[in-house]
């Protein structure tokens, strides 16, 4: 429950009062630009320490078996021939992108000295969530239009046609391709999807139109596709008929240890000028990302996040203080890395659930509540209303993201079953995370609303 004085009025400001908006807590300047020719005091490198960062071997901890299966699966495409299929299984911050991406960069370099080309695309699933979006991207990022003069349209042709082009695209450019799907899960039907027969799922599509393309004869040039997920259940999920001609073989990622996620810091140090990093700051940033199943990826995040609070603090070192509150920022990071790519109208809906959570006594709700609090900012923001059955099914997604928990119940006979919602993750932080979307940004939370979410919860 936050305090009743100087209430924010929207979510935006709800995010900004948080510490969920960029940090400006340095003392304003004259010239304000004059940012731009002064020598950054923390930082000396802070490209080492994002995540699509690929080190070089020596900076990857505790991967080796894993880097020499994959390798061992990629090989053959250093010659023009045709890898493995294969899926990289494991919690989130596991290392599979990573190592994906650094062993793809070898193999190509390796086959360009044999005068092999090598196209190597990741797609990101979660944030084109269907096949033909998918697909498209897939296309725009491995075409040369200057020199295959083929044209990618965002829309307008069927997926058959964005298919044709792709393998129009693969050919003139490339002797083998390496695509690497991540989080393709994200492509898959959830759960509850039953009317969603196995081989119409939009991974399974996808799946299939990739791996038989060689033996259908639409490419010349070979295709090995590498399938990432979080799910180790992921390959019990798919057609028969995928497993078929996909064959993958699961290699699993496990988590990092504590011990291995201060050495992965330690290793990218250099990120930093020398001496402003205290003792604490790193088995801290490491305490922090063992506590969420070894992620090494919320460790990185911290680790930078820390050094910026330092730096718009004006502070000459980056001490514990600085990573306790960077660790909130990592919070509100995970939940935007949970929900990046999903509609409005479903982030709505989480915040809807979310202010019922924090600004009044309860914590679990009926769908029904939650939908006329939806209704209520989808209206303020001027968004258009969608039924209730259509957000509680957007829901669902959130879900099996362990975000929301949705539960069929009863309150007795005349009453009837119902659908009880409630939340897995903190009400503060979905609410900040949402309130960072500019449209969200306006959903109201004065005084009016709040006194209306407290009369929703309590009929």
């Amino acid at each position: 429950m936050v305090s009743q004085t100087e209430q924010p009025s929207t979510l935006g400001e709800y995010a900004a009062e948080h510490g969920a908006v960029a940090h400006s807590r340095s003392t304003a300047r004259d010239d304000p630009l004059s940012v731009l020719d002064e020598e950054d005091p923390i930082f000396a490198n802070e490209d080492l320490l994002r995540i699509d960062h690929i080190p070089d071997h020596d900076k990857i901890v505790g991967r080796n078996s894993q880097i020499e299966t994959v390798a061992r699966r990629l090989k053959p495409t250093i010659t023009g021939g045709s890898g493995k299929g294969t899926l990289l299984l494991g919690k989130s911050g596991s290392g599979k992108t990573l190592v994906t991406r650094y062993v793809s960069r070898e193999v190509e370099d390796r086959a360009a000295n044999n005068d092999v080309r090598i196209g190597r695309a990741v797609i990101d699933c979660a944030q084109r969530r269907s096949e033909v979006q998918t697909v498209i991207h897939l296309a725009k990022s491995l075409n040369d239009p200057a020199e295959t003069g083929i044209k990618i349209p965002h829309s307008g042709i069927a997926t058959g046609a964005y298919y044709d082009r792709l393998w129009s695209v693969i050919d003139a450019l490339y002797d083998a391709v390496i695509v690497v799907l991540d989080e393709i899960d994200r492509l898959a039907p959830s759960d509850d999807g039953k009317n969603v027969p196995p081989e119409e799922a939009d991974d399974s599509k996808l799946l299939m139109q990739l791996s038989r393309a060689g033996e259908e004869n639409d490419v010349e040039a070979s295709i090995t596709v590498v399938g990432i997920s979080n799910d180790l259940k992921y390959g019990d999920r798919l057609d028969t008929r995928v497993e078929s001609s996909f064959a993958p073989d699961e290699i699993v990622f496990p988590a990092y240890d504590a011990n291995q996620l201060g050495d992965i810091l330690d290793r990218r140090r250099d990120a930093y000028r020398d001496g402003v990093l205290s003792d604490a700051v790193i088995p801290l940033c490491s305490a922090f990302s063992a506590q969420e199943h070894g992620d090494a990826r919320r460790g990185l995040d911290l680790f930078r996040l820390a050094g910026e609070v330092a730096r718009d603090d004006d502070a000459d070192q980056v001490r514990e203080e600085h990573v306790h509150a960077a660790n909130d920022d990592a919070e509100v990071t995970r939940i935007q890395d949970l929900i990046r790519g999903c509609p409005t109208q479903a982030k709505v809906a989480i915040a809807a659930l979310a202010a019922l959570d924090e600004f009044t006594e309860r914590s679990h709700f009926k769908a029904t509540q939650m939908y006329r609090v939806y209704r209520g900012f989808a209206e303020a923001i001027g968004m258009a209303v969608l039924g209730q059955k259509r957000i509680t099914d957007q829901l669902r997604e959130y879900e099996t993201l362990k975000i929301i928990d949705m539960t069929r119940t009863s309150d007795g006979y005349r009453e009837g079953t119902y659908l009880q919602l409630s939340l897995l993750d903190e009400a503060s932080l979905l609410l900040q995370s949402v309130g960072l979307d500019d449209q969200c940004a306006q959903i109201p939370i004065d005084s009016h609303m709040r006194r209306q979410l407290r009369s929703i919860a309590n009929q």
